[in-house]
């Protein structure tokens, strides 16, 4: 092997063990033990929910009030599945649906009066960072920064056939 990809290869194992411990801290960061926090995902554990439904929550803590195909555009999940999602958190008590003032027929998601506060607190502390991270960089670095999260998330999705495979373990240049 040329003595150039030897480099690339330590380089980029490098990267990638700076990578893994980078990602370890920001998720013990993401998580963190605030007591409200704690708190909230009690709540959520004791009304048979789970992390899937977190987007859902924080997506109304962003946008607010939305129909359910706005919250699934924004989720980036079918109709169906949100639809889903948002009937399980209504039955926990989490979300209330009403009728669009402008068009009856149509039924938008809001956060529950009762757990608006917890929620919002419970977002914003896991938002605030990546806001802060952002504002921090130039929209160039921004643009680069998301490309590199935009090709993790697909590399971390499952692929049908005819897509090539993903990195397994033991999957690294000279080995």
């Amino acid at each position: 092997m040329p003595e150039d990809r030897v480099s690339a290869a330590a380089s980029i194992d490098a990267d990638l063990e700076t990578m893994v411990q980078l990602m370890g801290r920001m998720a013990r960061g993401m998580k963190g033990g605030h007591a409200d926090a704690e708190e909230l995902v009690r709540r959520v554990k004791e009304a048979g929910l789970g992390p899937r439904h977190v987007p859902a929550l924080m997506q109304l803590v962003l946008h607010g009030p939305a129909p359910v195909g706005v919250l699934a555009r924004h989720m980036a999940l079918s109709p169906a599945t949100v639809s889903q999602l948002v009937g399980e958190l209504q039955r926990g008590g989490f979300v209330e649906r009403r009728p669009d003032e402008r068009d009856r027929r149509r039924m938008i998601v809001s956060l529950a009066d009762e757990h608006r506060a917890s929620i919002e607190r419970f977002a914003w502390r896991r938002l605030r960072p990546l806001r802060t991270t952002l504002e921090s960089l130039t929209p160039a670095e921004r643009a680069s920064f998301l490309r590199g999260w935009r090709i993790l998330a697909e590399n971390l999705e499952p692929r049908g056939p005819g897509h090539g495979r993903r990195a397994r373990p033991g999957d690294h240049p000279g080995g």
